[in-house]
């Protein structure tokens, strides 16, 4: 599928290197105006990572993920040669070309990529390209670099030496937390920004207690603003406090009245219960106040919400004005729980703040109520064989079922999680009596397999793994079982099976009520796990 224009395939037909946007002076290095109020998804800071590349002869893969904007130092040379601030493979002299594999810091849909060279003047790649890959971020290096389901998301595209080479899709991807960047024949790139939208887990929302809702992991976001001279809005959602007083949202000096006001759109609609504003290495130049309104944007349209976000009609207040002090983490109380999707954060008049958290819970989504709708609407004994594909207990399954209806997600996995903790030896027993040993080169029943004991990415790894390996798993499993009275069992999603016997070694030697406990632990992410994926497949 073509998902890059024509006129951006033309080498000449370039649009010329943005200037950095005038009113920015962050440390990091912005998106370009393109790629405005999105997300870098590879960014170091919230955990991209360079799993592997081809050559990294002269400069090192992991520059490519750098927050900040590449630089020159002119006398800077290494014994392999001039120093460079990017990825930078050595000359071919083979056929073929290089490329770079790396795993997302957010997963999350790719609207585009910069493929940065500045500074690669006579050693740029001529062509790149781009792949995405949907996988678990836990899978060993070899499964993702042979994995099946890599897709292209952008074809071989002429770049620029020297040059921010800004190049947007059509239409954004699936979601990905792999990219793999190919360059032709081979050279120098400075950055990749990955420019997309958040996408978390969708079980990330379906924890218990509360969660910061606005957080960038949680795909929070930056949506306006009046002015991030030093520093922009988005940096209010990255996590942890912030390196400096450039690693927050920072306004130049108003001379006029008012005050200074971004908006960010929740990760997910929910009911905000506490606020943590934090002024860290803002001394002498913290706001005075604050303000925070909030809105219910859920029904409104694209136009709807620009109206929205420029002024403060139809916002209800969250925060009413609060003193602020320098160098200080504030916890501020909400006047009332209501359900929002943005926030609005006045800063009066002007200065700086490093980090804001809004701690809530996230409300059901339509697609959520309906999977709820269809499991409640089960027959019993359909209802109890999905039970029972969840957890083996015949004991669980009834008392899940005598519980239900469930009113949200959330509930019905916590009183999952309750019940199964409370159940008897015996009915742990019986759950665990339905699972195939770890080690056998085919589970014992298809549907164990279907219900997801027995993942793809693990049927794989043991049936790569050297024959050896295999006949230590299987003789360390028959010896598991004739100690305990049960197989030994282990969430084992993206382990290999060397490291599935580490770990059975590590237990062997515990009494049996102890492993009695660690089975039912590993149990329960079992259990969990294809409740996920149940739900999952069903919209939610």
């Amino acid at each position: 599928m073509r998902l890059i224009s024509d006129r951006l395939l033309g080498y000449d037909a370039r649009p010329l290197r943005p200037p950095p946007p005038k009113d920015a002076m962050s440390a990091a290095d912005q998106l370009p105006s393109p790629f405005a109020h999105l997300v870098d998804l590879a960014s170091d800071v919230t955990g991209g990572f360079a799993l592997y590349a081809t050559d990294d002869y002269f400069a090192e893969k992991e520059n490519l993920l750098r927050p900040t904007a590449a630089v020159w130092i002119t006398d800077k040379y290494t014994d392999k040669g001039k120093w460079m601030d990017g990825w930078e493979s050595q000359r071919r002299r083979t056929p073929g070309h290089d490329w770079c594999v790396i795993r997302l810091g957010l997963p999350g849909s790719v609207h585009g990529v910069v493929v940065d060279t500045t500074h690669f003047k006579g050693n740029a790649p001529q062509q790149v390209a781009l792949e995405i890959l949907d996988a678990d971020p836990l899978l060993p290096l070899d499964a993702v670099l042979f994995h099946n389901d890599w897709k292209v998301a952008l074809p071989r595209t002429p770049v620029k030496p020297d040059f921010a080479n800004v190049l947007p899709f059509d239409q954004p991807t699936q979601r990905a937390t792999y990219v793999k960047l190919r360059i032709y024949p081979d050279g120098g790139v400075a950055r990749l920004r990955v420019a997309g939208m958040v996408q978390p887990e969708p079980w990330t929302f379906w924890r218990s207690g509360t969660l910061d809702l606005v957080a960038i992991e949680n795909g929070g976001r930056e949506v306006a603003v009046s002015d991030q001279f030093f520093g922009p809005p988005s940096n209010l959602t990255l996590p942890g406090r912030g390196a400096n007083m450039g690693d927050g949202w920072e306004t130049k000096r108003r001379r006029t009245k008012g005050s200074d006001w971004c908006v960010l759109q929740l990760g997910r609609r929910g009911l905000i219960d506490r606020i943590e504003l934090d002024t860290h290495f803002f001394k002498g130049n913290a706001p005075q106040a604050v303000r925070i309104l909030a809105v219910d944007a859920s029904e409104c349209s694209d136009g709807d919400l620009q109206a929205l976000y420029q002024s403060d009609n139809g916002w209800s207040p969250l925060v009413d004005y609060h003193p602020l002090v320098q160098h200080r983490r504030h916890q501020l109380d909400p006047i009332d729980a209501r359900a929002a999707t943005h926030v609005r954060v006045h800063i009066y008049p002007h200065g700086g703040v490093n980090r804001l958290r809004l701690y809530g819970k996230a409300l059901p989504t339509a697609a959520e109520n309906v999977a709820l709708h269809t499991l409640n609407a089960l027959a019993h004994d359909h209802l109890q064989q999905l039970l029972l594909s969840f957890c083996g207990s015949p004991t669980f399954a009834q008392q899940i079922a005598a519980q239900m209806p469930f009113g949200a997600v959330s509930d019905l996995i916590h009183g999952c999680q309750q019940q199964w903790f409370a159940s008897a030896e015996a009915d742990m027993l019986a759950a665990f009596a339905t699972h195939p040993r770890l080690g056998d080169r085919k589970p014992a029943a298809a549907a164990t397999v279907q219900s997801g004991v027995w993942s793809e990415g693990e049927q794989s790894a043991v049936a790569a793994a050297e024959a050896d390996v295999l006949g230590q798993l299987a003789d360390a499993n028959a010896h598991y079982v004739a100690k305990f009275g049960f197989v030994f069992l282990l969430f084992a999603t993206g382990r290999t099976a060397a490291q599935m016997l580490e770990a059975l070694q590590a237990r062997i030697d515990n009494d049996r009520q102890t492993e009695i406990h660690n089975a039912a632990r590993e149990q329960w992410k079992i259990t969990k796990l294809r409740m996920i994926k149940w739900l999952v497949a069903q919209g939610a």
